[in-house]
């Protein structure tokens, strides 16, 4: 073995090394491209949805989901308070996805995508009334009430939250709140597009 066998040895293993980091960094920024592509569609999903839209048009809304039957809106239905924005925080969340790399096998890279499931946005969307129920899960599986919802649009009514309406004790015959898909069917969607990076 030549004297100066063993710094060429060390080098070449550098070089590879190098080599592997550089292309790990590469794969890393294609990754994020191409999650954050996918995460764009579900933001993009999330706010053309018409439950979106309509919680956010306020107390004042059109019942443009048709989970009311036409008749009043989401927001005065839940219960929010006026000024509140219910959407803002299931927002920020849809935002925060990471991407990070785990490990190597073979010359497979492995990463790590965090993102938020239903469960956990599920638990950030809590009745405005009963802290145990998630209003964003009520979207989905039905919410009780709407024989006693009163909606009184531009009239003011000091008892209520929003403003706009009140729970009675009388039953209006309004008909059952029609659940939707919502947010676990846009969360699954983002999940199959991540899936087929």
């Amino acid at each position: 073995m030549q004297p100066n066998s063993k710094a060429i040895i060390s080098r070449m293993v550098e070089q590879q090394i190098g080599k592997q980091k550089k292309f790990r960094e590469f794969a890393l920024k294609e990754v994020n491209k191409k999650v954050n592509e996918a995460k764009r569609e579900m933001v993009a999903e999330f706010n053309a949805h018409p439950v979106t839209k309509e919680i956010e048009m306020g107390p004042k809304a059109e019942n443009v989901s048709g989970t009311l039957g036409g008749y009043g809106n989401l927001f005065t239905f839940i219960g929010f308070e006026k000024g509140e924005d219910p959407i803002m925080p299931i927002r920020m969340m849809l935002e925060k996805i990471l991407v990070s790399y785990e490990s190597s096998n073979k010359g497979r890279l492995m990463f790590k995508i965090q993102y938020p499931s239903k469960e956990e946005l599920f638990s950030i969307s809590p009745m405005p009334w009963a802290s145990g129920r998630s209003w964003l899960q009520g979207i989905e599986l039905g919410m009780s009430g709407l024989g006693s919802y009163l909606y009184k649009g531009n009239k003011s009514i000091s008892s209520s939250r929003s403003g706009s309406a009140v729970q009675i004790k009388s039953n209006l015959g309004r008909g059952r709140f029609k659940n939707t898909q919502y947010i676990s069917n846009i969360i699954n969607k983002f999940t199959k597009r991540i899936q087929s990076i």
